[in-house]
């Protein structure tokens, strides 16, 4: 009986703590989203310009802070999740990245400084559509990534 004891206990325990700071993460995901507001107006002003885009990300290390996260994206949820290795290779290589999902093409560009430094990383994911080639929608991703950095460019202050 009291193994069964020990056992429900520590049963409780662990859903409690998981409860709790999953909610914790959440929450502080979203505190810190709301740090990059004019990112996030950035973000939402490109989307309602470009409405094929399905997913429009910026991965970047917040000031004081250690790793590449998504500190803006059309996609709530997805704010604060750690950047994924495409787009930390984006960061490293100042080199554009072009993976295949599905019906989807999702192109991860470098965000540069006015000196060509990648300081951030776009990710912009496009739906095929009939009669679009793979080039086409690299195109089009490109132009979006440019319109991103010459915005942030044009702010003479980092967002993050």
């Amino acid at each position: 009986m009291r193994i069964f004891f020990i056992k429900w206990a520590v049963t409780v325990l662990l859903v409690f703590f998981f409860v709790f700071y999953s909610h914790a993460i959440k929450e502080s995901w979203a505190m810190e989203g709301s740090k990059f507001k004019e990112a996030q107006e950035l973000v939402d002003n490109m989307v309602s310009k470009h409405p094929d885009l399905l997913r429009l990300t910026i991965h970047a290390v917040p000031t004081g802070k250690e790793g590449s996260r998504i500190i803006a994206c059309n996609i709530r949820e997805k704010i604060g999740a750690p950047s994924d290795p495409e787009d930390l290779e984006v960061l490293k290589t100042n080199k554009i990245v072009v993976l295949r999902e599905g019906d989807n093409l999702d192109v991860t560009a470098p965000i540069r400084d006015k000196a060509g430094k990648p300081i951030a990383a776009s990710g912009i994911t496009l739906r095929f559509r009939k009669g679009e080639t793979e080039n086409k929608l690299i195109e089009k991703a490109k132009s979006i990534a440019n319109e991103v950095t010459t915005t942030i460019q044009s702010l003479d202050k980092l967002l993050w």
